[in-house]
């Protein structure tokens, strides 16, 4: 008999986060009041939604399967013997990029998923926020941009996807009426004329910028702002989208990241936070050539404190993931606190409070706000 039963009464939910930190050795299933767990084990790296062959997996009511044969990508899933969506089953995993192990979560049946309260109050020296706007939402849809930008209270935005025709004056003259004070907007140039060319990286900020630079045939810029005399390197990035871990698309994603690391050596800067939108789909090593020895990650999460995903889409074959990310320098900055913004997740105490609805990031773009507090190491 094991020492160590494979089905275990989980006192806590586990995050889904890709680290497997919460599981104990042994333990492939586990569950609590909400939710069903599994873990996921591949003979060889690769993406589970990117499979050359079809995996099946039950779990609970649910069958689900991995990069199905009729599409050979993304996730399908039965209940029973009825098609249904994998968002209506809850279907969350991690990591979403290339690995041998995987953990699995779906919903329980009739039960009522609990919101969380919340506290927004910024808690550092300032806070950042990355956020991937859908081309251009936020500018679409200014009443609810301006409810989820009010409630966060940045004092940096490094926005991604803004369409070819937004500009920084449009976007400052939003921010300035939606959040006061003055603001420095820059935006990445336009590369081409197809709408994937088209599409804009920003730097947003409150305070004095003193220099920009445009990274070339990408949407990726960076800014220099200074907090109390220390100048801090602010970087927004939207790397190539799609594609599996051997892919062309994965190819540039590799050679953008190693653009951006160049720039950052070669400005030789003490400060850093460099986030956005990486589309890490395929491997991880987008991030670890940015990343080097020197800068570390925030690991945030929604607020229910379960998951890391910052994308989700259920019009989509794809289930949530996590594409946005955020490095910073540890030896000069201190992150003081971090999350994901998901409306969705949020008690109705907390949403009047901050004159929100639970809907707002859903409608406002397929991206949620990826939110952290800095403060300067003097």
């Amino acid at each position: 008999m094991p020492l160590l039963p494979c089905l275990l009464l989980a006192l806590s939910p586990i995050q889904i986060d890709g680290s497997f930190q919460d599981w104990e050795e042994g333990v492939t299933h586990q569950k609590d009041d909400h939710y069903l767990y599994q873990l996921i084990e591949l003979p060889s790296e690769a993406c589970l939604q990117q499979l050359p062959e079809e995996k099946v997996v039950e779990l609970g009511q649910y069958t689900i399967l991995f990069s199905p044969k009729d599409k050979g990508y993304g996730v399908s899933c039965k209940k029973g013997n009825r098609w249904i969506s994998p968002y209506d089953a809850g279907v969350v995993f991690a990591p979403t990029t290339a690995s041998t192990k995987f953990e699995l979560r779906v919903n329980k049946p009739k039960i009522q998923i609990p919101s969380t309260l919340f506290d927004f109050k910024p808690k550092g020296d300032f806070r950042v926020v990355s956020w991937n706007v859908q081309f251009g939402n936020i500018l679409d849809d200014k009443t609810r941009s301006s409810r989820i930008l009010q409630a966060l209270v940045p004092d940096i935005i490094l926005f991604q996807e803004f369409d070819g025709e937004d500009s920084p004056g449009s976007l400052r003259t939003f921010l300035q009426k939606s959040l006061g004070g003055q603001w420095r907007i820059e935006m990445s140039a336009v590369h081409g004329t197809e709408r994937h060319h088209q599409l804009r990286s920003a730097v947003a900020a409150r305070h004095d910028a003193s220099f920009f630079a445009e990274m070339g045939q990408f949407k990726a810029l960076y800014g220099v702002v200074d907090f109390e005399e220390k100048p801090v390197n602010f970087f927004s990035l939207h790397l190539r989208c799609c594609g599996g871990p051997t892919s062309e698309a994965e190819e540039q994603r590799q050679d953008e990241a190693r653009r951006i690391r160049k720039a950052i050596q070669k400005a030789n800067a003490k400060r850093w936070v460099i986030a956005g939108d990486w589309n890490l789909v395929g491997t991880k090593k987008p991030l670890e050539i940015v990343q080097g020895e020197k800068l570390a990650t925030v690991n945030a999460f929604q607020p229910d404190g379960l998951l890391t995903a910052t994308w989700s889409d259920i019009d989509s074959s794809f289930t949530p993931g996590r594409l946005d990310w955020m490095l910073y320098t540890p030896e000069t900055l201190t992150l003081v606190h971090s999350f994901v913004l998901d409306t969705a997740d949020l008690d109705k105490e907390t949403l009047q409070s901050r004159n929100l609805l639970a809907e707002d990031t859903a409608k406002l773009s397929d991206h949620l706000p990826l939110v952290a507090d800095f403060t300067l190491i003097k």
